[in-house]
């Protein structure tokens, strides 16, 4: 009779070990694996206002874009933004498809995150700016008769 008892507490502290073990593994999942997924970016721009974590694919007309907000991190929201794909535009903006970058927006803003790229850091900035400034080069290259002629006038 006793072994008979002993075999039920140590179902039963089998069957509370597993348990725990489950929330345990639920609770890690929940809070470090867990994103949102929204839809919409009315969606994604309640969450980003909470900085809560949100993955959000949002098929714009020219670009496809994935953004994922990462949580908090000195006192900022991180946002990690990634060029998915290209769909219209020059064929030097191909370039730019697969690469990333995090951007640290104040806690509460919902604004676009690459809307202020001076708060990102990453290769998909590196990118972009190094397009602005080939653009830039060409525009000066093209029209430098012109700017010669304006720069006289302030001279």
């Amino acid at each position: 009779m006793i072994e008979e008892g002993e075999n039920k507490g140590s179902v039963v502290k089998w069957i509370l070990f597993f348990v725990i073990l489950t929330l345990l593994i639920g609770a890690i999942y929940f809070t470090f694996y867990f994103n949102y997924t929204c839809e919409d970016m009315a969606c994604f721009r309640a969450h980003q206002r909470e900085c809560s974590r949100t993955t959000i694919i949002n098929n714009a007309e020219d670009t496809t874009w994935k953004y994922k907000i990462l949580g908090e991190s000195n006192k900022a929201c991180e946002i990690e933004v990634m060029v998915l794909k290209v769909k219209q535009g020059e064929l030097d903006k191909k370039r730019i498809e697969g690469k990333n970058m995090f951007c640290y927006l104040p806690l509460g803003d919902d604004t676009a995150p690459e809307s202020d790229i001076d708060n990102c850091h990453g290769l998909l900035k590196e990118e972009l700016q190094s397009m602005i400034i080939e653009k830039l080069h060409l525009y000066v290259i093209e029209n430098i008769g012109e700017i010669s002629e304006e720069l006289k006038k302030v001279i």
